[in-house]
């Protein structure tokens, strides 16, 4: 693979990690912000984060239980939908498919995330597990259950990763495979997640555990590829470039994103 072919796949697939992930942190937002709003709690939202701005003593297990599981809720049926889509249209030689790729893992990011970082935490999602009363056995069987999920997940996608290499090739050989996975899949987390961490931080550790989640999946993927043979796609001609279109959403939507953050909301 030419130089140049890896860091247009690199960008490609950078501005898809980013803007999916936008697209699912922005939706959980909303989930969490309704769902208060059910129970009457007013709410300071910066786009980065949700401060309540009630009483320690205005809560109760409802609340808590609907809350802070919304989000997580959301995140899975969007999962499930975008792993739908995904798999519909693997073939589909376009690059949007990608998003759903991609949308896929900050989708069960979210919610396994939230799982598992909220057992260990005790915040977010953690909320709703000491409200249950629930043991420390069973906040480490949530852990480990969430850990060998993303695990399983990231072996059921790796095909799907592997098959978007129809986009800019006609068929994937062992040799292309590593820098193709490295270009679509890794430097996508690296890059993608460095810019996210610097655009919401400061952020506390569940955040933080939440947008560091799909390494799991990330290496999962990148470890399980090079047991793929040769994949053979068609003789159509392929050309490798940047997606201007592609480009210039993904540098809107987070110009108003960050601007967004100096104007807090109050509710």
């Amino acid at each position: 693979m030419r130089p140049a072919d890896f860091l247009k796949i690199a960008i490609n697939s950078t501005l898809y990690y980013l803007v999916s992930y936008l697209f699912v942190f922005l939706l959980h937002q909303a989930a969490t912000v309704l769902a208060s709003m059910l129970f009457g709690f007013h709410l300071q939202i910066d786009y980065s984060r949700i401060i309540f701005l009630v009483s320690r003593y205005d809560w109760f297990f409802d609340s808590v239980k609907i809350i802070f599981s919304a989000g997580p809720l959301i995140s899975l049926i969007l999962a499930v939908l975008m792993l739908l889509v995904a798999y519909r249209y693997k073939e589909f030689t376009g690059s949007l498919k990608l998003f759903f790729i991609w949308g896929f893992v900050h989708s069960i990011s979210v919610f396994l995330g939230s799982a598992y970082a909220g057992a260990l935490l005790s915040e977010g999602f953690g909320h709703v597990l000491i409200w249950m009363f629930m043991p420390d056995t069973g906040k480490l069987i949530i852990t480990l259950l969430a850990m060998f999920s993303l695990v399983a997940l990231g072996l059921a996608i790796t095909r799907m990763f592997l098959l978007s290499a129809n986009t800019y090739f006609n068929l994937l050989r062992p040799e292309r495979r590593l820098a193709f996975v490295i270009a679509q899949v890794i430097i996508p987390f690296v890059a993608g997640t460095i810019f996210i961490i610097a655009i919401r931080f400061p952020m506390n550790y569940y955040e933080l555990a939440r947008v560091l989640t799909p390494l799991i999946i990330v290496l999962t993927v990148s470890l399980s590829s090079f047991g793929v043979p040769v994949l053979y796609f068609d003789e159509d001609e392929r050309s490798v470039k940047i997606n201007g279109n592609l480009l210039v959403a993904a540098i809107v939507l987070y110009s108003l994103y960050r601007i967004g953050l100096h104007y807090p909301i109050t509710i």
